[in-house]
Parts: C-alpha cells; structure tokens; sequence
C-alpha cells in the first residue's frame, strides 16, 4: 500500500514541476505584442511543442511571418521522444478584436488562406489553461488566435 501511495504522490509531484515558461506583453514604443512560451523539456505539458507541432514540416526551427502574424518555433525530442519547444509570436496590437476579455486575431478568406497554408489540416492548439488559442480552418479558409488580456503584462 505504501508504495501505491508512493506512486501516487510521485506522479502528482512532477506534475507540480512541470512548466511551460510563458510572458505576454506589449513592447515599449511599438504596437508589438508579443507572446514567449517555452517548455522546460523534462515534464509534460508541452505547450510550445504542441504549438510546433500543429505546423507543417519536419525541421527543427519553423517560422511564419504572413499578414501582420510571426511566429517561430524551435523544438527537439526529449528521451521519451516527446517534443518541446520554445515560440515567440508577434502581433500588431491595432490587427486585434475585443471581444470580452480576449483579444483575437481574425482572418478570412484568402488572408487566412495564404497563413493556413503552414499548419496541418483544422489545427487546433490550446494554451495556458485556454487562455490563449491558435485555431487555423483551412477548409473554411478562416484563421482565428486569441489570448485573454489578463494574460498580457501591463508596462
């Protein structure tokens, strides 16, 4: 029995560990926000590897710069062979839409289609506990990321 508790707390202790490193802030003297997530490549959740993972390609270093949206992500393989990263996304505050308390970046048609084109087929990447999203529906040429404004450091 001791060791199944052991187990257990063990199992609840790494979980505590774990951690994706994450920061949102608006740059001083730009219209810049800019959002770093970066795993710390021992414990699961894997946010930024999930994020990398929702691109097309197999290289280590994936970069989007298309209609007013960056991205780039680096990623390895831990020793169980699952990917974490590092992302740094980069979007002008004026592209974004208040709608409660998130701000979303919105395209459609054939904007959406052009940056749809460097993500896997409906991608869908959930950050943060939600607060943040990347959703890309090539099918329906639409492109949606969102991140709640609490999450944003205030200068």
């Amino acid at each position: 029995m001791k060791k199944v508790l052991f187990f257990i707390y063990m199992m609840f202790s790494f979980n505590a560990l774990s951690q994706t490193d994450f920061s949102a802030e608006v740059i001083r003297g730009t219209d810049i926000l800019t959002i770093s997530v970066a795993d710390d490549g021992l414990f699961p959740p894997f946010e930024a590897g999930e994020l990398w993972n929702s691109l097309k390609g197999i290289e280590r270093r994936k970069y989007i710069d298309q209609e007013g949206f960056s991205l780039e992500c680096d990623a390895l393989k831990n020793s169980r062979l699952e990917i974490y990263g590092s992302c740094l996304i980069n979007l002008p505050v004026s592209s974004l839409q208040k709608i409660g308390d998130v701000l979303v970046f919105k395209l459609k048609g054939a904007k959406a289609r052009k940056l749809n084109q460097y993500f896997i087929d409906s991608a869908y990447v959930s950050i943060q506990r939600g607060g943040v999203y990347l959703s890309s529906y090539n099918t329906r040429g639409e492109f949606y990321f969102g991140i709640r404004e609490e999450l944003i450091k205030k200068n």
